[in-house]
């Protein structure tokens, strides 16, 4: 097999406290990475000194900085624009990865042809970096396993988001062929990139955690379904601007769908805060009911959260129960390297 060459991307803005364990958790691979892109994005704390004399002598380094704030997906873009390789993994600057990741993708790349994306699984962690359980994303097959385009399509109505962001790679010619992220789509570009290039070119899931993703409050998926106004604007852009790159997927009811599920994150993200859970064009029936459940239910979250779940999103309930919660346990079962936690984030910074 002719393995493909892998570049990752860091994007990061004053994100220095968590830099060294990031940059670790690439250098350290025991299949080395062929391309590593930092973007730093005009960070006013010491980010990019830290970055310079970490990636000082590692082969296949380049260091960008931003003379002014592009925004995450602006300087993801401008990682890609500089991507030489076949696949690009673009890596959250306080998330970091297990070792064996890039070996794993290479192979598996290597294997099923190419795919559009590659994406395994993840551990979430506390702020220090300790991890504590496997996220629980869909686990749609036991062992690595090739979904068409088709198939994509498929999974895509039936589970939304089935990609986990901190080892999603992508295919580098078909992801540049749709543009790139769209900036306008703020935190939930890197999604509908995924979703998008799977349709066109096929994915690979692996159902192994391979890298961590640090659990915090406040990040920028955050403050994208928080800000309502924003973010129907943004909905309308992708149901428009979607299709243009793939007929296929944004059909009219994937994107019915996909505002509910957005709205629903929307909600939970808030809290379902008085005053800030309900966007006056939200009219449905199913939304003025969720509001007269709230002024019963009060302040119990995992009441609404549930309530909200099966008002929004009924359509998903049955995936759920078999993906997510049946496929985790099966995963549990049947992959003991799902027992044992990853080294944790202070190894990385040992090893420096």
């Amino acid at each position: 097999m002719t393995l493909p060459s892998i570049a990752v991307v860091i994007p990061n803005r004053n994100d220095s406290q968590y830099l060294l364990t990031c940059l670790n958790s690439v250098t350290t691979q025991s299949t080395k990475v062929d391309q590593i892109i930092f973007v730093d994005d005009s960070s006013n704390d010491d980010s990019l000194s830290k970055a310079q004399s970490q990636l000082s002598g590692v082969d296949g380094v380049t260091i960008l900085a931003n003379t002014y704030c592009l925004g995450t997906m602006g300087a993801l873009n401008e990682g890609l624009n500089h991507v030489r390789c076949d696949y690009v993994l673009f890596l959250a600057s306080n998330d970091f990865l297990t070792d064996g990741l890039i070996e794993r993708a290479k192979l598996s790349i290597a294997k099923f042809g190419n795919p559009g994306v590659w994406s395994a699984m993840v551990w979430a962690s506390d702020e220090d970096g300790h991890c504590k359980y496997i996220y629980p994303s869909p686990v749609i097959a036991l062992k690595d396993s090739y979904f068409s385009p088709d198939e994509c399509v498929g999974l895509a109505m039936k589970l939304g988001n089935w990609f986990t962001g901190s080892t999603m790679l992508f295919n580098r010619e078909t992801l540049q062929g749709i543009g790139g992220f769209d900036v306008e789509y703020h935190g939930l570009g890197d999604l509908f990139a995924a979703l998008t290039v799977s349709s066109l070119k096929g994915a690979v899931f692996c159902p192994q955690p391979l890298g961590i993703m640090r659990m915090h409050f406040g990040g920028y998926l955050w403050r994208t379904l928080t800000e309502l106004e924003d973010l129907e604007v943004i909905l309308t852009k992708i149901e428009v601007r979607g299709s243009i790159f793939s007929v296929s997927l944004f059909t009219k009811r994937f994107c019915s769908r996909t505002r509910h599920r957005i709205r629903f994150a929307a909600l939970v993200a808030s809290g379902f805060a008085e005053g800030k859970m309900f966007h006056p064009n939200w009219i449905e029936l199913r939304y003025r009911l969720l509001q007269a459940a709230k002024s019963l239910v009060g302040e119990r979250r995992r009441v609404m959260t549930m309530l909200a779940l099966i008002f929004l999103r009924p359509f998903d309930i049955l995936p759920m129960i078999r993906y997510r919660a049946l496929g985790m346990l099966l995963l549990k079962l049947t992959n003991s390297d799902t027992r044992r936690l990853p080294i944790s984030a202070s190894k990385y910074q040992e090893s420096n």
